[in-house]
C-alpha cells in the first residue's frame, strides 16, 4: 500500500454520476454488482499509478499522489477503463473526476485545508466520463489538456481556469460544466471560503433536497454566519433545481410592501398595468422550479402571508430564508445556526 504524500500532492476526487438513477434501473443487486466493479476498476488504475487511497464512501474515491503526471495518468486509465467494461444489463457506470494540486495539512490518514475543498469542487464541475483539471495541476503536467476558460465553482469565490483531460478512445464534448457561471442564477461572488461549517452544510443540504421541505428558514443571532451557510447550501443545490437560484438581499429593506416588487425584479418579471405585483409574480412563477435565498427577513418579516401565498401558487418553488426570528406559516421548517465554534451540532425542527 502507498504511504501517504506530503508535501505538494496532488489530489483526485470521484463521483459517480446519475447514481440514484442507476439504481432504480438494475434494482439494489445489480447496482451492487456494479459499483463493485466499478470501485475495483478504479483502485487498480490508481494503485498502479502510486496513489494513496485517502477515503473511499459511498459511490467516491479520494486519492492522493505524489506527483500530478501520474494522478493524470491513472485518471485517464481509469476512465478507459470503465469505457471498456461489460456492466450489468448494458447499464455503465459513468463517473467525474477532478484533479487538483496543493499543499494539503496531512491529518493521517487525511488531508485537511482549502486544497481539499477545491479538489472537490472541481470534481462536482464535471460529468460522467469527464476528467477535469485545475491550472496548478496543468502547469505541472505534459499531457493533453484541452482549456475550458475560467469558471466560478461552488465556493462562490473568484473564476477558475479549468481544463479537461483528452483521452484516447473516449470522447471529448460534454455538456457545459456545472460551474455558477452556466446556470441561471445572480449568487455573489464573496471574499472567504467555506471553511468549518461542513457538519451544518451537509444538514442543511439534505434537508433542500427533500420534497416536502419548500420553507427553510435559518434563524439565530445576527453575525453568527446564517447568510454564508445560506449562500453556500444555495450554490450546492444549483445542479438540482432546474429554474435557477436566486438571492434576495433584504438587509437595506424595513418596509415588508416592498419584499414582492423586489423578488419580481430579482426575477426579471415585469409589472402588469392594472395588476398587484403579487398576482403577476405567482403567475410567473407557477410550473417553474426555483430556489429563492430570501436573506435578512427579520426587519420585514410581516410579509410571511405573501410568501405563504407565493409558495401556494407555485408547487415547485423552494424558499430558504435567513432571519433571526421565524416566519411563522405552514410547512415553515427552521433550523438554529450555532455558534462556529459551539460543538455541539444544531437542531432543526418542524
Amino acid at each position: 500500500m502507498a504511504e501517504q504524500p506530503t508535501g505538494t500532492v496532488t489530489l483526485l476526487f470521484t463521483d459517480v454520476e446519475g447514481s440514484t438513477r442507476l439504481l432504480d434501473r438494475l434494482g439494489a443487486e445489480r447496482y451492487r454488482d456494479a459499483l463493485e466493479l466499478h470501485r475495483r476498476l478504479l483502485r487498480d488504475a490508481f494503485e498502479r499509478h502510486g496513489g494513496y487511497e485517502v477515503d473511499y464512501e459511498g459511490d467516491a474515491f479520494f486519492y492522493a499522489f505524489g506527483s500530478a503526471g501520474v494522478a493524470v495518468a491513472g485518471a485517464g486509465e481509469g476512465q478507459q477503463a470503465l469505457a471498456r467494461a461489460e456492466w450489468p444489463e448494458q447499464q455503465p457506470i459513468h463517473v467525474r473526476i477532478g484533479v487538483h494540486t496543493g499543499e494539503p495539512l496531512p491529518a493521517p490518514p487525511k488531508y485537511v485545508g482549502l486544497d481539499v475543498h477545491k479538489a472537490a469542487r472541481i470534481m462536482g464541475a464535471g460529468h460522467g466520463g469527464q476528467v477535469l483539471v485545475s491550472a496548478t495541476t496543468e502547469r505541472l503536467v505534459s499531457a493533453e489538456l484541452l482549456p475550458l476558460g475560467e469558471h466560478r465553482l461552488k465556493d462562490l469565490l473568484q473564476p477558475e481556469p479549468l481544463y479537461q483531460l483528452r483521452i484516447e478512445g473516449l470522447p471529448e464534448t460534454f455538456p457545459a460544466l456545472k460551474t455558477l457561471g452556466n446556470r441561471p442564477t445572480n449568487l455573489p461572488v464573496v471574499a472567504t471560503p467555506f471553511i468549518g461549517r461542513e457538519q451544518e452544510l451537509s444538514e442543511v443540504g439534505d434537508l433542500l433536497r427533500r420534497e416536502d421541505v419548500r420553507l427553510f428558514t435559518l434563524t439565530g443571532p445576527g453575525g453568527i454566519g446564517k447568510t454564508r451557510l445560506a449562500l453556500q447550501a444555495a450554490a450546492d443545490a444549483l445542479e438540482l433545481v432546474r429554474g435557477g437560484v436566486y438571492f434576495v438581499p433584504l438587509a437595506p429593506v424595513r418596509d415588508p410592501r416592498l419584499v414582492v416588487p423586489m423578488v419580481a425584479q430579482t426575477l426579471g418579471v415585469r409589472e402588469e398595468p392594472d395588476e398587484p405585483v403579487q398576482g403577476t409574480l405567482e403567475r410567473y412563477v407557477e410550473g417553474k422550479q426555483l430556489l429563492l435565498l430570501l436573506d435578512n427577513v427579520e426587519q420585514v418579516v410581516d410579509v410571511a402571508p405573501e410568501l405563504g401565498q407565493l409558495l401556494a401558487a407555485a408547487p415547485e418553488l423552494r424558499l430558504l430564508v435567513t432571519s433571526r426570528e421565524p416566519l411563522r406559516i405552514g410547512g415553515e421548517h427552521l433550523y438554529d445556526v450555532p455558534p462556529l465554534a459551539a460543538p455541539a451540532g444544531p437542531v432543526w425542527r418542524r
